[in-house]
């Protein structure tokens, strides 16, 4: 049977200014969003202030992407576990040591690679996301696995208010991984911060972003850490992954089972 190895691609976009400062060496960029244009609705009464391009947002923004590991599941199976911490690319985490990233927003997408070595985006018919979070993770907190024995475990509570998607509930038979450390860095920023935007099929087209004149601001940011909740949905006899578009969905097993 033909294994299904998604990864979860994000793209992080920076505001121009880190520390309070203009950052140096800053170059807006033009580019399209990752995932076209969000749809948004606006609030009765309320003032137009959310951009639905981030190379419109005000002062400009630049952006870089990190991979998550593979997630490899069969037919039916669901993936719910939290994948190893990533490094960010060495040029962002170099210019960023030592000062603060404004983070206005970010765009994810969850991507294959073929046996050509070309990369293509997996459809939700095949591989449908019911939830993710990740953590940001600067230079002075720190990630550790743990295992815990089960919700009355003494770290239990503490971890799963850290957690979105499923409410307080956790995998409670797999390895977790907790930040550690000082919640502020020595100059005054946080160490570390939370991308749970937590909702599943509809992340593509939903807006991760803020209002001109807000930001996550994090610490001489490091490494990545996503923890996804996959559903493998692909029936490899019925669904064809390489046309044009993305295929229905098709149940496998004849009586509509795995």
């Amino acid at each position: 049977r033909e294994r299904l190895c998604p990864m979860m691609g994000g793209l992080l976009t920076l505001g121009s200014v880190a520390a309070g400062t203009p950052m140096q060496g800053f170059a807006p960029s033009h580019q399209d969003n990752m995932n076209g244009e969000y749809p948004l609705s606006k609030t009765p009464g309320g003032k137009a202030s959310h951009i639905k391009r981030f190379a419109d947002y005000p002062g400009g923004v630049e952006s870089f992407e990190v991979y998550s590991p593979p997630m490899t599941t069969l037919y039916s199976q669901v993936w719910w576990s939290p994948l190893p911490p990533v490094d960010l690319p060495a040029d962002i985490v170099r210019r960023y040591n030592g000062t603060a990233m404004a983070l206005v927003g970010w765009e994810v997408d969850q991507v294959r690679r073929t046996s050509e070595g070309v990369e293509k985006s997996v459809p939700m018919s095949a591989s449908y996301n019911h939830h993710w979070d990740s953590w940001l993770i600067g230079a002075e907190a720190r990630v550790r696995k743990v295992s815990l024995s089960g919700p009355d475990d003494p770290a239990a509570a503490d971890l799963a208010g850290r957690r979105s998607g499923c409410g307080a509930e956790l995998p409670w038979d797999q390895p977790q991984y907790v930040v550690e450390g000082p919640e502020w860095s020595v100059r005054g920023h946080p160490t570390h911060a939370a991308l749970t935007s937590g909702n599943g099929g509809e992340f593509r087209k939903t807006l991760h972003g803020f209002a001109p004149g807000y930001a996550l601001v994090v610490d001489s940011p490091a490494q990545l850490q996503i923890t996804p909740m996959n559903i493998d949905t692909w029936n490899r006899e019925a669904m064809d992954l390489s046309g044009p578009v993305p295929p229905p969905f098709v149940a496998g097993g004849g009586g509509g089972g795995p």
